[in-house]
């Protein structure tokens, strides 16, 4: 089925590269609606697109704009421009595959109404935790979720769970029973908003576009664990870095041990559930192994810590100590 034709909007840093995004745009397929010059004069409005293409080193003059961009509901591509395996090729086919993979990153778009509109009143999500769990994992998060109230504003979870699709279901109806926030399975593309729990699937990996687009990939997990932590982890901390986080709750294993180390590489935390209010404490284990000295409590205190954290945030601004 032929994907959707997307209105795109460009915000590149001069009017050479703005030229070189509009091919770009229209070379996968698209319409380049709003051409926008970052060095330059920007609107006070924002253009009416479906998604934005934005160059990757934009200046701080643009800073101001991409916020704006940010609290919108409008996903964002951030253009990789040459990677390392592109170096040889010539300029026609770097051309060609730089296309191939915008066209990749819209396709996802396309599929379904990522805009989610039925919810324009949520925003964009700022900062988004990863909640693993394996063997007595749903205990756990719904005593976890319990604490956070329906006001917190700013911050999605993504609930990883070992699970079979069997049991989804019946996992949507203890969440939601315990969740202030909206709960979701991902069967389609959507924006990752606030106040928000995401189920992530068994059955299919999910993949992370850039700022805050999460989509089912329609093929099966790779390694020994169906969802994988490690793999879903991993997308959080290359997207949010110092804005994601990850919680791994009780179970059976390691999955999570390694990217979680990597998500505190990049500025994200890592908590774990205390041995003793575990049903198995494998998996927080092998975090504290390969992390050392990092939070630990009960759910319902990481609960407390997390409420408490977003509050201070949202009372006296961005902070590098809370960060």
């Amino acid at each position: 089925m032929r994907t959707a034709c997307l209105k795109v909007g460009v915000l590149a840093t001069s009017s050479m590269q703005m030229g070189e995004f509009v091919r770009l745009v229209q070379t996968a397929g698209h319409r380049a609606c709003a051409s926008i010059d970052a060095s330059a004069s920007l609107p006070k409005i924002l253009p009416d697109v479906d998604a934005w293409l934005v160059a990757s080193n934009y200046p701080e003059s643009a800073k101001a704009f991409l916020e704006q961009m940010d609290a919108s509901t409008v996903p964002i591509v951030f253009e990789d421009d040459v990677l390392i395996d592109d170096i040889e090729l010539s300029p026609h086919d770097l051309r060609v595959r730089r296309a191939r993979r915008l066209a990749s990153k819209l396709h996802f778009i396309a599929q379904g109404d990522v805009r989610d509109r039925a919810n324009d009143n949520l925003a964009r999500a700022k900062y988004v935790w990863v909640l693993a769990a394996s063997t007595g994992g749903p205990k756990a998060v719904a005593d976890f979720l319990d604490g956070i109230p329906e006001e917190l504003a700013g911050v999605a979870f993504l609930y990883v769970q070992h699970i079979n699709d069997d049991t989804m279901q019946t996992l949507k109806q203890v969440v939601s029973k315990h969740s202030a926030f909206d709960v979701y399975t991902l069967d389609t593309p959507r924006v990752i908003r606030e106040k928000t729990v995401y189920l992530i699937p068994p059955s299919t990996q999910i993949d992370l576009l850039d700022n805050g687009v999460i989509t089912p990939l329609g093929k099966p997990w790779q390694g020994d664990y169906s969802p994988s932590i490690d793999q879903v982890i991993a997308k959080v901390a290359r997207i949010f870095a110092s804005r994601g986080g990850a919680i791994i709750f009780t179970g059976m294993g390691d999955d999570g041990a390694s990217s979680s180390k990597l998500l505190h590489y990049r500025g994200g935390e890592v908590w774990v559930q205390s041995a003793d209010s575990c049903a198995v404490d494998s998996m927080p284990a092998s975090v504290l192994a390969t992390m050392g000295d990092i939070e630990q409590g009960a759910p319902h205190e990481l609960a407390k810590k997390l409420v408490a954290r977003y509050t201070q945030i949202a009372t006296h601004g961005h902070s590098s100590e809370l960060l």
